[in-house]
């Protein structure tokens, strides 16, 4: 039952839901006499933080029953189709049944069971680096640290890498449709790192450039030579203003499409996306002056050691999860008070195979 999907999901969703996409799905809501007009204005109240709003609206909906919990449902996954597929979100409505898969055996993987990566260059790596904001007071000191790191691993990956810094957001949109028709190789990335919110990052006209309106050019409708290749996006941007706090951990408590040779099939326009972001909706990145951010840092850390190893992408962002969310620190505020600085990494991705950066031979 969706009521049970939602239950389930419920600090994910509480975490993952951004202000856009609350306000949307109560518009969506409303639209069909789910919740009405005093409900919104209790949800949205302006007292309430971001995660106060999403818990609410979740638990309001859930406690409405199935038929209102599978119209949320539905919305969430119009309005925020990558957080609905990163859930992988299976509420088992009748008229969207689960598809039958053939059964399989635990033989070792295929090469089909991973992308081809063996392309010279492997493809290209664009890095956009915004240090320097119309409001100097803004200047984000260490930016060069995660350039010349990332610099550094994707040449070695083999991947052309190029670098743009200090751009606008229309700089940005237009970066993206230029890039869409460059030609590409085995893999397309693009790094992107700047101030943002939680509907996107900032240029340093201190204009907001959407998540969509980076990522969506690269599409299957958009990008047809990227189809069926993986499209990975890292950004390191704060996504709001709180700061994450911190729990305590009892250490020992918790501890493909089926395609047959010459046959023609089709992927969804929006597959073989990956996006890992800095941090989960509503919060803070963390970023220092000296070493640079904390999430490039260790993303280049274990990329570099697990390509060595063959291993696939998920598993080295699971552990860069690990790594920043153990990271102790303060962050000073504009007031010079000192406060705990806390957070964790969010991969969202649409990806159907291993992804492996295999680093060229030689």
């Amino acid at each position: 039952m969706a009521e049970k999907v939602l239950e389930k999901y419920r600090i994910q969703l509480r975490d993952g839901l951004t202000d856009n996409v609350i306000k949307n799905l109560l518009d969506d809501l409303r639209e069909n006499n789910v919740v009405g007009t005093e409900e919104i204005e209790e949800i949205v109240h302006r007292n309430k933080t971001r995660t106060d709003q999403a818990r609410d609206l979740i638990d309001n909906v859930k406690r409405k029953g199935p038929k209102a919990s599978e119209i949320l449902l539905k919305c969430l996954e119009k309005r925020d189709k990558f957080l609905y597929e990163n859930l992988n979100i299976h509420p088992g409505f009748p008229e969207t049944p689960a598809p039958s898969l053939p059964i399989t055996s635990d033989k070792p993987k295929s090469t089909n069971d991973e992308y081809k990566m063996d392309s010279n260059p492997r493809g290209l790596c664009l890095v956009i680096s915004n240090e320097n904001f119309k409001n100097p007071k803004y200047k984000r000191n260490g930016s060069q640290k995660d350039v010349d790191s990332l610099k550094g691993l994707f040449e070695y990956l083999g991947f052309q890498v190029e670098i743009k810094k200090d751009q606008t957001a229309s700089d940005i949109k237009q970066l993206m449709t230029h890039y869409k028709d460059r030609p590409h190789g085995d893999c397309f990335v693009c790094c992107v790192m700047s101030h943002g919110d939680e509907t996107g990052v900032e240029g340093c006209d201190e204009q907001i450039c959407s998540l969509n309106d980076i990522t969506s050019p690269f599409d299957g409708d958009n990008c047809p030579s990227l189809i069926g290749k993986p499209k990975v996006f890292f950004i390191q941007a704060c996504r709001g203003h709180e700061m994450q706090s911190k729990v305590l951990v009892a250490d020992g408590l918790f501890s493909s499409c089926f395609k047959k040779p010459g046959k023609i099939y089709t992927i969804a326009k929006d597959s073989d996306f990956l996006i890992a972001m800095s941090s989960v909706g509503g919060y803070m990145s963390i970023r220092d002056e000296y070493s640079g951010s904390w999430f490039i840092q260790s993303l280049c850390k274990h990329l570099k050691e697990g390509s060595k190893r063959g291993q696939d992408i998920l598993g080295i962002l699971t552990k860069v999860n690990n790594e920043v969310s153990c990271a102790e620190g303060k962050l000073k505020l504009e007031n010079n008070d000192l406060i705990d600085a806390k957070m964790t990494p969010q991969p969202l991705f649409t990806l159907r195979k291993l992804l492996v950066f295999r680093a060229p031979k030689g």
